[in-house]
């Protein structure tokens, strides 16, 4: 039962997570439909991060301090229903709403399914079991544009209605298990934070914790940039199809998935640390080829950036509920909503620098980010032994 719940939640965290997905395919499309700049095009990603990033923390101390595993459901019928809606409002401030109405529902959905399975996951496997969660949410990342491309096939904008299924079909198969979730929870034992706590562990290492979260901002800013960018990119300045370039866009997103579920297991054995140094030494040598160069390599070098670059992502978040052992639902909005959404943040100052000097220019930046993670990630605490 605890595995079936495990993968449950990562298909749960694939639907919320394609909106972001096929958000970015869809904003081309929508910029020409509105007329809108790189600033406008980043004000369009800052409201999905700031409904669905930024206020995570919020939710994950509503779901620390009180058992509502209902707003599971109502996050993903919110997600897919506001996406459904982007392709049919008359007016640029109405997208501006109904992005902001995708995000929030994926703000109520990532806190407390993270939890759940930190909870559900065995004691020496968590890496493994927070890689499955996030395996969901990279491969929905994935699947996004490549379902956006097939709406959009359709009828235009105009077919961007039938993007609300996934989350209604996914949001009422979880109404109907509640019953199932909650036996589970009661009956659950040996959580993650009784671990921790049984080592003393009782305050909060503010520097380590800052650091992870610097770390994961950085990670943020660059798959946030090509998620919004990417698509832009390819067609106007490679000068490809869209279709070619929302291809390149799911090899890097789908790698990002086939990465998380590698990197939880290699987290298990060496530690968090010297994952998070490895992924963003070989991020840093593939990013600039995946853009620069032309041909057939072009897939080669998205499949290793995207999944390089995403295999810290499950050890990320559970180094964070290692350094918050009473707030597991806090530390997961930290690590998966606030600080991605610091990177998203970025997207916004990457608009104004690709309005002003070329988009060139912003994606130049992009590839020398991870010379900073890797920085930071040096100075972080070992503590291979303290989580087996």
């Amino acid at each position: 039962m605890t595995n079936f719940l495990i993968w449950l939640f990562s298909l749960g965290h694939a639907v919320v997570d394609l909106c972001q997905g096929a958000l970015s395919i869809l904003m081309p499309r929508l910029a020409e439909n509105f007329n809108l700049s790189y600033f406008q095009v980043g004000l369009v990603s800052l409201a999905f991060t700031l409904s669905s990033a930024i206020v995570q923390p919020l939710f994950g101390v509503l779901s620390d301090r009180f058992s509502i595993p209902w707003l599971i459901p109502t996050g993903l019928i919110l997600s897919g229903a506001g996406l459904s809606l982007t392709g049919l409002v008359p007016s640029y401030n109405w997208l501006l709403f109904v992005v902001l109405m995708s995000g929030l529902g994926v703000a109520i959905y990532h806190p407390a399914g993270s939890k759940f399975t930190n909870r559900y996951s065995p004691q020496q496997q968590k890496g493994l079991g927070m890689a499955i969660f996030s395996f969901g949410g990279n491969l929905g990342l994935g699947i996004g544009p490549a379902l956006a491309i097939f709406v959009l096939g359709i009828a235009g904008l105009k077919s961007t209605w039938g993007l609300v299924f996934p989350g209604l079909l996914i949001g009422l198969l979880f109404l109907v298990l509640l019953p199932v979730i909650n036996s589970a929870t009661n009956g659950n034992g040996g959580s993650f934070a009784s671990k921790v706590q049984s080592q003393n562990v009782k305050t909060i290492n503010l520097l380590p914790l800052f650091l992870l979260l610097f770390y994961i901002s950085i990670r943020s800013w660059i798959q946030s940039v090509m998620l919004s960018y990417l698509p832009f990119y390819f067609t106007l300045v490679k000068g490809v199809s869209e279709g070619y370039a929302g291809g390149i866009l799911s090899i890097y997103l789908v790698a990002g998935a086939v990465g998380t579920i590698i990197g939880g297991p290699i987290a298990d054995r060496w530690g968090p640390r010297s994952l998070f140094i490895g992924s963003m030494v070989v991020a840093l040598l593939t990013t600039a080829p995946f853009l620069w160069v032309e041909g057939w390599p072009v897939p080669v070098f998205a499949a290793l950036s995207g999944a390089s670059l995403a295999a810290n992502f499950g050890p990320g978040v559970v180094f964070g509920q290692y350094l918050m052992p009473q707030s597991l639902g806090l530390a997961s909005g930290l690590t998966l909503g606030f600080s991605v959404g610091m990177g998203s943040v970025g997207v916004t100052v990457l608009g104004v620098i690709a309005d002003h000097w070329g988009l060139v220019s912003a994606m130049g930046i992009i590839c020398l980010l991870p010379v900073a993670a890797i920085a930071a990630s040096l100075l972080l605490p070992d503590v291979r032994q303290s989580l087996t």
